[in-house]
Protein backbone atom coordinates (compact mmCIF):
# COMPACT_ATOMS: atom_id res chain seq x y z
CA UNK A 1 0.00 0.00 0.00
CA UNK A 2 2.87 2.36 0.45
CA UNK A 3 3.56 2.19 -3.34
CA UNK A 4 -0.20 3.52 -3.82
CA UNK A 5 0.01 5.95 -1.71
CA UNK A 6 3.10 7.32 -2.92
CA UNK A 7 1.75 7.51 -6.03
CA UNK A 8 -2.02 8.96 -5.41
CA UNK A 9 0.67 11.44 -3.13
CA UNK A 10 3.03 12.52 -6.13
CA UNK A 11 0.05 12.30 -9.01
CA UNK A 12 -0.67 15.69 -8.14
CA UNK A 13 -1.92 16.88 -4.56
CA UNK A 14 -3.38 20.21 -3.68
CA UNK A 15 -2.63 23.38 -5.33
CA UNK A 16 -0.78 26.30 -3.41
CA UNK A 17 -4.68 28.30 -3.44
CA UNK A 18 -6.49 25.48 -1.74
CA UNK A 19 -3.48 25.25 0.70
CA UNK A 20 -3.80 28.72 1.64
CA UNK A 21 -7.97 28.52 2.82
CA UNK A 22 -6.75 25.43 4.85
CA UNK A 23 -7.05 25.98 8.68
CA UNK A 24 -3.91 25.99 10.42
CA UNK A 25 -2.73 23.03 12.39
CA UNK A 26 -3.83 22.32 15.71
CA UNK A 27 -0.73 22.31 18.68
CA UNK A 28 -1.59 19.24 20.36
CA UNK A 29 0.57 19.87 23.27
CA UNK A 30 -2.11 22.48 23.80
CA UNK A 31 -5.31 20.67 24.12
CA UNK A 32 -5.03 20.24 27.57
CA UNK A 33 -8.95 19.37 28.09
CA UNK A 34 -9.33 16.97 25.30
CA UNK A 35 -6.45 15.05 26.98
CA UNK A 36 -8.13 15.32 30.17
CA UNK A 37 -11.56 13.55 28.69
CA UNK A 38 -9.34 10.78 27.09
CA UNK A 39 -7.61 10.41 30.46
CA UNK A 40 -10.75 9.78 32.33
CA UNK A 41 -12.35 8.19 29.40
CA UNK A 42 -9.83 4.94 29.76
CA UNK A 43 -10.34 5.21 33.51
CA UNK A 44 -14.14 4.42 32.79
CA UNK A 45 -13.33 1.78 29.80
CA UNK A 46 -11.41 -0.34 32.76
CA UNK A 47 -14.82 -0.52 34.91
CA UNK A 48 -16.96 -1.14 31.91
CA UNK A 49 -14.64 -4.08 30.49
CA UNK A 50 -15.88 -6.05 33.59
CA UNK A 51 -18.85 -6.79 31.50
CA UNK A 52 -16.97 -8.97 29.22
CA UNK A 53 -15.05 -10.86 31.94
CA UNK A 54 -13.80 -11.18 35.29
CA UNK A 55 -10.34 -10.56 35.04
CA UNK A 56 -9.43 -6.82 35.71
CA UNK A 57 -7.95 -4.59 32.52
CA UNK A 58 -6.23 -1.64 32.02
CA UNK A 59 -5.89 1.18 29.70
CA UNK A 60 -3.32 4.39 29.22
CA UNK A 61 -3.25 6.57 26.54
CA UNK A 62 0.13 6.23 25.06
CA UNK A 63 0.08 8.91 22.18
CA UNK A 64 -1.85 11.82 21.24
CA UNK A 65 -0.59 13.57 18.55
CA UNK A 66 -0.91 15.36 15.09
CA UNK A 67 0.03 13.75 11.67
CA UNK A 68 -1.76 13.04 8.42
CA UNK A 69 -4.49 10.88 7.34
CA UNK A 70 -2.36 8.82 4.98
CA UNK A 71 0.16 7.74 6.98
CA UNK A 72 -1.91 7.49 10.33
CA UNK A 73 -4.37 5.18 8.40
CA UNK A 74 -1.67 2.84 7.24
CA UNK A 75 0.00 2.03 10.08
CA UNK A 76 -3.46 0.25 11.40
CA UNK A 77 -4.42 -1.27 8.19
CA UNK A 78 -4.77 -4.44 9.69
CA UNK A 79 -7.45 -3.65 11.95
CA UNK A 80 -10.80 -3.26 12.78
CA UNK A 81 -12.86 0.16 12.74
CA UNK A 82 -15.75 1.82 13.08
CA UNK A 83 -16.38 4.89 10.98
CA UNK A 84 -18.26 7.73 12.79
CA UNK A 85 -20.20 10.79 11.53
CA UNK A 86 -20.33 13.72 13.68
CA UNK A 87 -23.31 16.20 12.28
CA UNK A 88 -22.37 19.19 15.02
CA UNK A 89 -18.66 18.65 13.26
CA UNK A 90 -19.42 17.89 9.88
CA UNK A 91 -17.08 15.04 9.90
CA UNK A 92 -16.24 12.03 9.94
CA UNK A 93 -13.58 10.03 13.10
CA UNK A 94 -12.40 6.68 13.43
CA UNK A 95 -12.40 4.33 16.16
CA UNK A 96 -10.50 1.08 16.03
CA UNK A 97 -9.14 -2.28 17.44
CA UNK A 98 -6.12 -3.56 16.50
CA UNK A 99 -5.76 -7.32 15.69
CA UNK A 100 -3.77 -7.99 18.85
CA UNK A 101 -6.63 -6.09 20.85
CA UNK A 102 -9.37 -8.65 19.75
CA UNK A 103 -7.60 -11.63 20.14
CA UNK A 104 -6.31 -10.63 23.43
CA UNK A 105 -9.78 -9.58 24.59
CA UNK A 106 -11.17 -12.90 23.31
CA UNK A 107 -8.90 -15.33 24.98
CA UNK A 108 -9.75 -13.48 28.13
CA UNK A 109 -13.54 -13.35 27.66
CA UNK A 110 -13.70 -16.99 26.94
CA UNK A 111 -12.05 -18.25 30.10
CA UNK A 112 -7.93 -17.86 29.27
CA UNK A 113 -5.68 -17.25 31.86
CA UNK A 114 -2.99 -15.25 30.36
CA UNK A 115 -0.38 -18.54 30.56
CA UNK A 116 -0.46 -18.79 26.83
CA UNK A 117 0.17 -15.82 24.39
CA UNK A 118 -3.32 -14.74 22.53
CA UNK A 119 -3.73 -16.46 19.32
CA UNK A 120 -2.28 -14.54 16.23
CA UNK A 121 -3.05 -15.18 12.54
CA UNK A 122 -2.96 -12.76 9.44
CA UNK A 123 -6.40 -14.05 8.53
CA UNK A 124 -9.72 -12.27 7.79
CA UNK A 125 -11.36 -11.46 11.50
CA UNK A 126 -14.60 -13.69 11.61
CA UNK A 127 -17.89 -12.34 12.17
CA UNK A 128 -17.74 -13.05 16.11
CA UNK A 129 -14.47 -10.73 16.09
CA UNK A 130 -16.39 -8.39 14.03
CA UNK A 131 -19.44 -8.07 16.64
CA UNK A 132 -16.90 -8.08 19.54
CA UNK A 133 -15.17 -5.23 18.16
CA UNK A 134 -18.75 -3.17 17.40
CA UNK A 135 -19.71 -3.93 21.21
CA UNK A 136 -16.72 -2.31 22.40
CA UNK A 137 -17.58 0.29 19.90
CA UNK A 138 -20.81 0.46 21.71
CA UNK A 139 -19.15 1.11 24.58
CA UNK A 140 -16.40 3.50 23.99
CA UNK A 141 -18.87 5.86 21.60
CA UNK A 142 -20.86 6.79 24.25
CA UNK A 143 -18.80 7.38 27.07
CA UNK A 144 -16.81 9.46 24.99
CA UNK A 145 -20.05 11.81 23.58
CA UNK A 146 -20.91 11.97 27.69
CA UNK A 147 -17.56 13.35 28.76
CA UNK A 148 -17.61 15.82 25.31
CA UNK A 149 -21.11 17.04 25.62
CA UNK A 150 -19.93 19.17 28.82
CA UNK A 151 -17.63 20.81 26.33
CA UNK A 152 -19.74 20.72 23.33
CA UNK A 153 -22.57 18.99 22.05
CA UNK A 154 -21.61 15.98 19.99
CA UNK A 155 -23.49 12.69 18.89
CA UNK A 156 -21.72 10.21 16.82
CA UNK A 157 -23.72 7.92 14.13
CA UNK A 158 -21.71 4.56 12.95
CA UNK A 159 -21.95 5.11 8.96
CA UNK A 160 -19.89 1.30 8.69
CA UNK A 161 -17.66 -0.85 9.89
CA UNK A 162 -14.41 -1.85 8.86
CA UNK A 163 -12.72 -4.90 9.32
CA UNK A 164 -9.78 -3.85 6.18
CA UNK A 165 -8.67 -0.57 6.58
CA UNK A 166 -7.63 1.48 3.69
CA UNK A 167 -5.86 4.52 3.73
CA UNK A 168 -7.95 6.59 2.07
CA UNK A 169 -11.30 6.06 4.19
CA UNK A 170 -11.65 9.18 5.70
CA UNK A 171 -11.20 10.61 1.84
CA UNK A 172 -9.30 10.50 -1.32
CA UNK A 173 -7.22 13.95 0.34
CA UNK A 174 -4.93 13.20 2.45
CA UNK A 175 -6.20 15.63 5.72
CA UNK A 176 -4.54 16.72 9.18
CA UNK A 177 -5.69 14.51 11.90
CA UNK A 178 -5.36 13.84 15.47
CA UNK A 179 -3.80 10.17 16.23
CA UNK A 180 -4.72 9.37 19.67
CA UNK A 181 -3.54 5.99 20.53
CA UNK A 182 -4.57 3.84 23.64
CA UNK A 183 -2.82 1.02 24.82
CA UNK A 184 -4.71 -1.97 25.94
CA UNK A 185 -3.83 -4.82 28.89
CA UNK A 186 -5.49 -7.97 29.84
CA UNK A 187 -3.81 -11.25 31.45
CA UNK A 188 -0.48 -9.81 30.56
CA UNK A 189 -1.59 -9.52 27.06
CA UNK A 190 -3.60 -6.54 24.89
CA UNK A 191 -3.32 -4.40 22.08
CA UNK A 192 -4.10 -0.81 20.72
CA UNK A 193 -7.25 0.92 20.12
CA UNK A 194 -6.73 4.22 18.19
CA UNK A 195 -8.86 7.26 17.80
CA UNK A 196 -8.27 9.35 14.18
CA UNK A 197 -10.41 12.58 14.19
CA UNK A 198 -9.34 15.62 11.88
CA UNK A 199 -8.12 18.88 12.71
CA UNK A 200 -10.51 20.85 10.82
CA UNK A 201 -13.52 19.33 13.20
CA UNK A 202 -11.64 20.77 16.38
CA UNK A 203 -10.40 23.35 14.97
CA UNK A 204 -13.69 25.41 15.53
CA UNK A 205 -13.46 24.55 19.23
CA UNK A 206 -9.71 24.44 19.54
CA UNK A 207 -10.43 27.32 22.25
CA UNK A 208 -12.83 24.80 24.23
CA UNK A 209 -10.25 22.11 24.01
CA UNK A 210 -7.59 24.30 25.34
CA UNK A 211 -6.61 25.16 29.13
CA UNK A 212 -5.61 28.49 30.63
CA UNK A 213 -4.24 28.43 34.16
CA UNK A 214 -4.89 31.51 35.99
CA UNK A 215 -2.22 32.79 38.15
CA UNK A 216 -3.00 32.06 41.78
CA UNK A 217 -0.27 34.30 43.04
CA UNK A 218 1.27 31.19 45.18
CA UNK A 219 4.26 29.13 44.11
CA UNK A 220 5.16 25.47 44.65
CA UNK A 221 8.62 24.86 46.46
CA UNK A 222 10.37 22.37 44.14
CA UNK A 223 12.38 20.73 46.83
CA UNK A 224 9.40 20.10 48.82
CA UNK A 225 7.40 18.78 46.10
CA UNK A 226 10.01 15.96 45.06
CA UNK A 227 9.98 14.72 49.07
CA UNK A 228 6.32 14.70 49.11
CA UNK A 229 6.35 12.88 45.33
CA UNK A 230 9.39 10.33 47.36
CA UNK A 231 8.14 9.77 50.42
CA UNK A 232 4.37 9.77 49.69
CA UNK A 233 3.44 8.74 46.42
CA UNK A 234 6.11 6.56 46.13
CA UNK A 235 6.56 4.94 48.82
CA UNK A 236 6.26 0.86 48.77
CA UNK A 237 3.46 -0.52 50.93
CA UNK A 238 3.10 -4.25 51.75
CA UNK A 239 -0.75 -5.31 51.23
CA UNK A 240 -1.67 -8.75 52.48
CA UNK A 241 -5.38 -10.97 51.85
CA UNK A 242 -6.55 -12.69 54.92
CA UNK A 243 -8.55 -15.76 54.05
CA UNK A 244 -10.84 -17.06 56.91
CA UNK A 245 -9.90 -20.08 57.93
CA UNK A 246 -11.34 -22.71 60.46
CA UNK A 247 -11.21 -22.44 63.94
CA UNK A 248 -8.73 -24.64 65.58
CA UNK A 249 -7.01 -25.38 69.17
CA UNK A 250 -3.94 -25.32 69.89
CA UNK A 251 -3.69 -28.95 70.25
CA UNK A 252 -5.15 -29.18 66.70
CA UNK A 253 -2.50 -27.23 65.20
CA UNK A 254 -0.16 -28.55 67.37
CA UNK A 255 -0.82 -32.00 65.69
CA UNK A 256 -0.92 -30.48 61.87
CA UNK A 257 1.75 -32.67 59.68
CA UNK A 258 3.19 -31.60 56.19
CA UNK A 259 0.67 -31.98 53.31
CA UNK A 260 -2.10 -31.98 55.33
CA UNK A 261 -5.31 -30.22 53.80
CA UNK A 262 -7.07 -27.27 55.51
CA UNK A 263 -10.18 -26.66 54.01
CA UNK A 264 -10.81 -22.44 54.21
CA UNK A 265 -14.20 -21.12 54.47
CA UNK A 266 -13.95 -19.26 51.17
CA UNK A 267 -15.10 -19.92 47.08
CA UNK A 268 -14.56 -17.52 44.18
CA UNK A 269 -17.59 -15.68 45.01
CA UNK A 270 -16.44 -14.68 48.54
CA UNK A 271 -15.33 -11.81 49.43
CA UNK A 272 -11.60 -11.20 51.14
CA UNK A 273 -9.80 -8.99 53.07
CA UNK A 274 -6.96 -7.00 51.78
CA UNK A 275 -5.01 -5.21 54.42
CA UNK A 276 -2.37 -3.01 54.84
CA UNK A 277 -0.90 -2.66 58.37
CA UNK A 278 -3.90 -4.52 59.87
CA UNK A 279 -6.12 -1.68 58.42
CA UNK A 280 -8.91 -3.27 55.70
CA UNK A 281 -8.59 -1.51 52.44
CA UNK A 282 -10.13 -3.48 50.10
CA UNK A 283 -12.51 -5.87 49.69
CA UNK A 284 -11.37 -8.63 46.75
CA UNK A 285 -12.34 -11.84 45.13
CA UNK A 286 -10.40 -15.00 44.86
CA UNK A 287 -8.79 -15.42 41.07
CA UNK A 288 -6.32 -17.16 38.63
CA UNK A 289 -3.38 -15.35 37.03
CA UNK A 290 -0.78 -17.61 34.74
CA UNK A 291 -1.63 -20.42 37.12
CA UNK A 292 -1.38 -18.80 40.23
CA UNK A 293 -3.93 -17.47 42.60
CA UNK A 294 -4.27 -13.72 42.30
CA UNK A 295 -7.15 -11.30 44.20
CA UNK A 296 -9.78 -9.38 42.24
CA UNK A 297 -10.21 -5.54 43.87
CA UNK A 298 -14.00 -5.64 44.13
CA UNK A 299 -14.84 -2.61 46.34
CA UNK A 300 -13.53 -0.47 48.86
CA UNK A 301 -14.02 -1.24 52.26
CA UNK A 302 -17.06 1.24 54.07
CA UNK A 303 -15.68 2.14 56.73
CA UNK A 304 -19.52 2.99 58.48
CA UNK A 305 -20.85 -0.65 58.01
CA UNK A 306 -17.82 -2.16 59.31
CA UNK A 307 -18.22 -0.19 62.59
CA UNK A 308 -22.09 -0.82 62.44
CA UNK A 309 -21.02 -4.84 62.77
CA UNK A 310 -18.35 -4.62 65.08
CA UNK A 311 -20.76 -2.78 67.26
CA UNK A 312 -23.34 -5.21 66.72
CA UNK A 313 -21.11 -8.30 67.07
CA UNK A 314 -19.69 -6.41 70.11
CA UNK A 315 -22.98 -6.32 71.59
CA UNK A 316 -24.43 -9.81 71.11
CA UNK A 317 -21.26 -11.38 72.44
CA UNK A 318 -21.89 -9.83 76.17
Amino acid sequence: MREEYADIRDSGGQPATEKLLEPPKLEVERLHVLKGVLERLVTTLAERFREYCNVPSSFFVNQMESGNSWDVLESYEDSIAGIYYCRQWDAKIVVGLDRRFIFSLIDAAFGGDGSMPPFESDRPFTSLEARLARSVFGIVIPELEDLLNPITHVNFELEKLETKLDFQILGQTDIPVIAVQVLFQILDNGGRMFMIIPQAALHPIRKLLERTRALDGTSVDPDWQKKMQDGLASSDMLLKGVLEGPEMTLDQIAALEPGQILRLNVDTKSLIALECQDERIFLCRLAQSKSQFALVIEQPVDREKELVADLISGTQTR
